[in-house]
């Protein structure tokens, strides 16, 4: 049961940006539960991740076509590059001591409040930019996300991916503020955060799942975990890109808003 629960917390809120990270330290501490081991967030990780390629394999496939012929694709490749520098260098040398400093309960409740900033601030700037500039245009194909995303922006958006690190800041809700401020619309933002994400993913899973084996954690919950992850995961990333073209981050940014203050005053 812990491992179902736990499997569909991380999946939703892996992508909908409302902290993953923040809510598995929320939900254990509400229901008493004994914190699962670091490699079984990973499994969960890495069932975002398989959601992520299903749900973008043809975007995945054309990038596969940049590794072997120039052009867009192959330029998206090193914007990806680019963008998962910061979250790769702050993760390798520093993850274990911001997870000790950061992971309290108190502290997830204080940077749920800072998250919701990040979100008002990044769709109030985009309402404000809509008034001045022509219509948001959604550009699926990697080849046009490509040409609006220089490398410095898609570092910029990496460095907000890096943020993402301490417990209670949404990787998601980062990167798209981050990208909204750097000028795309709402559905490429979405776009490009998730996809931003599979390299991250990809190396924790690489470096953390073989801690399972000495965990303790019994087949049985891997698989129900990794399956509730699966679908919940596919369903937020479907769900926020349909979602985001039309409606804007503020029911968000209130969701993140009341949570932290919430636990804040009850966890004081």
């Amino acid at each position: 049961m812990e491992a179902l629960v736990l499997g569909l917390v991380q999946g939703l809120t892996e992508f909908l940006p409302i902290s993953s990270s923040g809510h598995l330290v929320i939900v254990p501490k509400l229901f008493g539960w004994t914190k699962p081991p670091v490699a079984f967030d990973v499994l969960l990780h890495s069932a975002s991740l398989m959601a992520v390629l299903i749900y973008f394999r043809r975007e995945a496939a054309e990038v596969l076509q940049g590794l072997v012929r120039p052009g867009p694709p192959r330029r998206f490749i090193w914007v990806l590059v680019a963008g998962t520098i910061p979250a790769a260098l702050i993760g390798y040398f520093l993850e274990s001591q911001i997870s000790e400093v950061f992971g309290e309960p108190t502290t997830v409740a204080i940077l749920l409040v800072f998250t919701a900033t990040i979100l008002a601030a990044s769709e109030t700037y985009t309402r404000y930019r809509k008034g001045k500039t022509s219509e948001d245009a959604i550009r699926p194909s990697v080849s046009e996300l490509a040409q609006d995303l220089s490398f410095p922006k898609a570092f910029a958006v990496g460095c907000a991916q890096a943020l993402a690190i301490l417990p209670g800041v949404s990787r998601s809700g980062s990167t798209i503020g981050a990208g909204l401020f750097a000028g795309l619309s709402r559905p490429q933002a979405a776009r490009f955060s998730f996809m931003l994400a599979t390299p991250i993913l990809i190396g924790t899973s690489i470096y953390k799942i073989p801690d399972l084996s000495g965990s303790g954690i019994g087949a049985g919950a891997i698989i129900v975990g990794f399956v509730a992850g699966l679908i919940s995961s596919y369903a937020a990333v479907a769900g926020m890109i349909g979602y985001l073209q039309k409606r804007g981050l503020y029911p968000f940014a209130a969701y993140c808003l009341v949570v932290g203050i919430l636990l804040a005053v009850l966890w004081r």
